[in-house]
């Protein structure tokens, strides 16, 4: 047994002995874009021998397949057409702006879902954040008791570094939930590439950094903890040679359209959200326009597909039409990619594609703790979509289940260990 399994081994034993007496603590830990595949590329070795002391899985990401929507569905548990953020770049008529990054903030009609760290300060829970997608806002909640926000500036080690801090506080003081996010190996992934030095440098520092924060647990913290390390979703490298304009998609006359604001298109590198201004457009219009669409869309080869709101695919959860709903959908095919004419991105990788059939996209998804079963020795469970995982914490954290939500507790259930 080398040394960091005996690490983790000797923490989860200890920990169970003093989780007689206190409920777990719940550490949820989020690396962006770390797809499922780079377990087998790059081994990293902490993760995965974390991963024989408990539960593995592939984790499948919720479309689209991007940052924002996924790490508010792994938080509520509901699917972006409830928690309100259906994409990083999207259009809110009633609100009348386009979604940028962090939105939340400044107007909490952007979210419409509860957070699991509000659910749990409601139930006398203290919770504690460390970067997370829109956790400085409101929404249909509370903000959690210790809160620090995204800067680009802050090292991974200086986020375990202060979980640890928070776990040492007096026990009337010290978090029971503690979320954090890493962006370090989605950046690398996103700038340089797939199989690329400066790629799996990232996925061996957050992989030194884990480790890092085992044995400062071992060595220094008493209290039970159950630990979940996840990622929103992988990556897929993109053909330099298909990348099509954004003003290429459509004529002229929708062009004008676009720019009287009768079209509203919010614009990401892998879908084109199109709104139809229902006051400006009559009906024919917006036929007309659906139509034009698809036909300059026949002849760019295929690269993109053109979907209308009444058929969308079913898992996309877009059926329901509501003001945050696109009237168009322009989806990229994976390897193609949107580019704006005033600014061309130089990233080599990137998400956001439909991840149903792309085994690229898929995400992980590592549990262990005195309160979750060793599944023999970190054999994989069958893949399930992220909005199971609140039903999941909620359950290790003593809460009652959500009401409303997407998740359902029988996914998981059989990874928590019985009284």
């Amino acid at each position: 047994m080398n040394r960091l399994l005996s690490v983790i081994f000797t923490f989860i034993i200890s920990s169970s002995v003093y989780g007689q007496t206190a409920k777990s603590t719940v550490i949820l830990l989020s690396i962006d874009g770390f797809s499922y595949d780079y377990l087998a590329t790059y081994k990293p070795k902490n993760i995965l021998t974390f991963g024989k002391t408990g539960a593995t899985a592939k984790l499948l990401p919720i479309y689209p397949s991007k940052t924002f929507p996924n790490h508010l569905s792994i938080i509520t548990g509901v699917y972006p057409n409830k928690h309100g953020i259906i994409h990083n770049k999207f259009y809110h008529p009633n609100i009348g702006k386009k979604y940028h990054l962090g939105a939340g903030k400044q107007n909490s009609a952007w979210l419409t879902a509860q957070p699991l760290w509000s659910l749990a300060e409601k139930n006398n829970i203290t919770s504690a954040v460390y970067f997370w997608p829109e956790s400085q806002a409101i929404g249909q909640g509370s903000l959690p008791s210790f809160n620090i926000p995204y800067n680009k500036t802050s090292t991974s080690k200086d986020h375990f570094d202060q979980i640890i801090e928070w776990l040492k506080l007096p026990q009337e003081q010290a978090p029971k939930f503690i979320i954090s996010y890493f962006s370090s190996v989605d950046d690398a992934g996103h700038k340089f590439g797939l199989g690329s030095p400066e790629l799996a440098q990232a996925v061996a520092n957050i992989d030194s950094m884990f480790g890092y924060f085992i044995e400062r647990l071992k060595n220094e913290i008493s209290q039970s903890v159950n630990i979940i390390l996840l990622s929103d979703h992988g990556m897929i490298q993109m053909d330099k040679n298909k990348k099509i304009s954004f003003a290429k998609v459509f004529n002229q006359k929708i062009l004008e359209f676009i720019t009287e604001k009768s079209v509203v298109v919010a614009q990401s590198s892998t879908q084109l959200f199109v709104y139809f201004n229902q006051q400006k457009l009559t009906k024919q219009q917006q036929n007309t326009i659906n139509q034009e669409i698809i036909t300059r869309q026949k002849s760019h080869h295929n690269l993109y597909n053109v979907y209308q709101q009444t058929n969308y695919p079913q898992h996309w959860k877009l059926n329901n039409k509501l003001a945050i709903t696109p009237d168009l959908i322009i989806e990229a095919v994976p390897t193609v990619s949107f580019i704006n004419t005033k600014y061309t991105s130089t990233n080599l990788a990137t998400h956001g594609y439909d991840a149903l059939n792309q085994s690229e996209l898929t995400a992980i998804f590592f549990a262990a703790g005195p309160d979750i079963v060793n599944i023999n020795k970190g054999k994989a469970v069958a893949p399930f979509e992220n909005i199971h995982i609140v039903p999941f914490m909620a359950q290790l954290l003593g809460i009652k289940q959500p009401k409303g939500i997407d998740g359902k507790k029988a996914v998981l259930a059989p990874l928590i260990k019985a009284n």
